[in-house]
């Protein structure tokens, strides 16, 4: 017997179930979402202004008045916040790039002065297209600002240097001037308060007795007429701060020697000849720079050629190494030779070698006799005859010439070791080429 087939029961759908499935609860969310943009967009922000903050705030002078050197300084703001209403699609879209805050009667300003304007607010260069709003209020409503003219001035940079209560220096060290990395400050902005800054300086206080030198970074200062401090104000100092390195070295007095080119080998001047003024001189120096020197200073060679009993008083520089400071007042020192015990000789001079003539020339000395000076102890003197003095024509300035000139000619005495030459001669010689 056959059993009787069941019949299906069909199951109903239960719309409840779909909110515990993910996916549906998604979608559901992004198209309620799109839904109330939508409902947004198409209503108004009338009763609430949506802001917009950091816009561009500027102050524009007119034309005329910048030609005569007008400028705006110290807005008290330099961006603004905008409250704007309207349709939302439009105001929900706007940056603080598509509007300009500014201030329309800042062009009918034509003297300097402090001025409070109200501000305004229009659409910028790249906003041109987007007017569906309008400006509630903009905060700041009014801005303040200075107008006058640009100035700039350039100041020495002074030094304000003052030591510690009852701090003294040490006499054995030099303290030299301050080095800074810019000797001038240029002041720029109104003119104004640029005219009330009389000079700039910086301010440093030595609290330890300086043994070595001194480096520190100093903030410019400016100070008016009556020493007053002065605030930067508006302006603008450049550089604002400079570094300063001063210079703190041992010192020592030295003893200033004579010094002599070209002296004849067998000479001694003995110290009681050779008077030197100032004799002695203090110098600064890193220490282990005096310690080379040996406590002396020499001067500047003097030529022999250039002395004579009758000419025996010269000028020497004092030349000294590049990490020396010279503290004495002159440069140079007053040399006096005392040549009581010399003479003089007159000699005919016929011998001239010549040297450093070109491989390709040929060089002839056409002077045959050149009347010269001996000077030199009146016993060696007599030993002289013209055929002692021989003299050296160097042509190595003449490389390539050609022709007749005049040379310069030295002379050295073959038997005598202690008498010299005095004075500056020339001698005329030919050169020819070898292959004319």
């Amino acid at each position: 017997m056959k059993k009787d087939k069941q019949p299906k029961i069909k199951k109903r759908f239960k719309w409840n179930r779909l909110f515990y499935n993910n996916r549906f609860v998604a979608v559901i969310s992004v198209l309620l979402a799109i839904v109330l943009w939508f409902v947004v967009a198409c209503t108004n922000t009338e009763d609430h202004p949506r802001a917009i903050v950091g816009v561009p705030l500027k102050i524009t002078l007119s034309d005329a008045a910048q030609s005569e050197g007008l400028k705006v300084f110290r807005p008290t703001n330099t961006t603004a916040s905008v409250y704007v209403k309207g349709n939302a699609a439009v105001v929900f879209q706007l940056q603080a790039s598509d509007l300009v805050a500014y201030v329309p009667s800042a062009s009918s300003i034509t003297t300097p002065g402090n001025y409070s304007l109200p501000v305004a607010v229009r659409n910028s260069e790249t906003n041109l297209g987007r007017t569906a709003y309008t400006v509630d209020h903009t905060d700041p409503e009014v801005v303040s600002f200075m107008v006058d003219r640009y100035r700039e001035k350039t100041f020495n940079i002074e030094s304000d240097i003052t030591y510690k209560g009852g701090l003294k220096t040490d006499p054995s060290y030099f303290v030299g001037s301050p080095v800074l990395t810019s000797d001038t400050v240029t002041i720029a902005g109104p003119e104004k308060e640029v005219n009330q800054v009389n000079r700039v300086a910086y301010q440093y206080e030595v609290t330890n007795t300086p043994t070595d030198s001194l480096q520190f970074t100093a903030t410019l200062v400016l100070f008016d007429a009556n020493g007053n401090k002065l605030d930067k104000g508006n302006m603008t100092v450049t550089p604002e701060k400079v570094d300063v390195t001063i210079p703190v070295l041992p010192r020592k007095t030295m003893t200033v020697t004579a010094t002599f080119a070209n002296k004849p080998s067998g000479l001694t001047l003995s110290a009681d000849q050779i008077s030197i003024q100032p004799s002695t001189i203090d110098i600064a120096a890193p220490k282990t720079v005096l310690d080379n020197m040996m406590g002396t200073i020499s001067l500047d060679p003097i030529d022999f050629s250039l002395i004579s009993p009758t000419h025996n008083s010269f000028d020497a520089n004092i030349t000294l190494p590049s990490s020396c400071k010279n503290l004495s007042s002159s440069p140079t020192a007053h040399v006096t030779l005392d040549l009581s015990n010399m003479a003089t000789k007159q000699l005919v001079a016929s011998v001239f070698n010549v040297k450093n003539v070109g491989t390709d020339r040929n060089a002839t000395v056409r002077t045959t006799g050149l009347s010269v000076t001996a000077v030199g102890p009146p016993e060696e003197l007599a030993k002289l005859t013209d055929t002692s003095v021989i003299g050296s024509v160097d042509l190595s300035d003449k490389q390539n010439f050609t022709g007749q000139t005049e040379a310069p000619v030295t002379f050295t005495i073959s038997n005598s070791t202690k008498c010299w030459i005095y004075g500056n001669y020339k001698v005329s010689v030919t050169i020819a080429s070898k292959n004319s």
